[in-house]
């Protein structure tokens, strides 16, 4: 890791998700517990919150930063964010991890040294 550089955000736009998963909280957790777990990353704590009739948002802290996402299943997407202080953090295995999990065709996403 550049030694000016302390983290890596990584800030992903997924579209043509699979709307099923971005409905309901409940079913979505237990793929990002999955993605937690598959990138290394360490929970001390959690929220979120399911929105009426559908959608929900997610917030993990991290011991290495956070890790975000807002669905919108009526237009098949969902936005994550991640900030990583991990040196060892692979954005490239986050984001086809991502793009597979949920199914998705379509995933922008930029990444910024911070």
């Amino acid at each position: 890791m550049d030694t000016n550089h302390v983290g890596t955000h990584l800030i992903l736009n997924v579209y043509d998700a699979e709307p099923l998963l971005l409905m309901r909280m409940d079913v979505g957790l237990p793929l990002l517990r999955e993605i937690v777990t598959a990138l290394d990353l360490h929970v001390v704590s959690e929220t979120g919150y399911q929105f009426e009739p559908f959608g929900y948002t997610y917030a993990f802290v991290l011991s290495e930063s956070h890790f975000t996402i807002h669905t919108y299943p009526e237009f098949r997407s969902c936005y994550i964010d991640i900030f990583c202080c991990n040196k060892d953090f692979d954005s490239n295995k986050a984001v086809a991890l991502v793009q597979k999990t949920f199914v998705a065709s379509h995933v922008t996403h930029q990444t910024i040294k911070r």
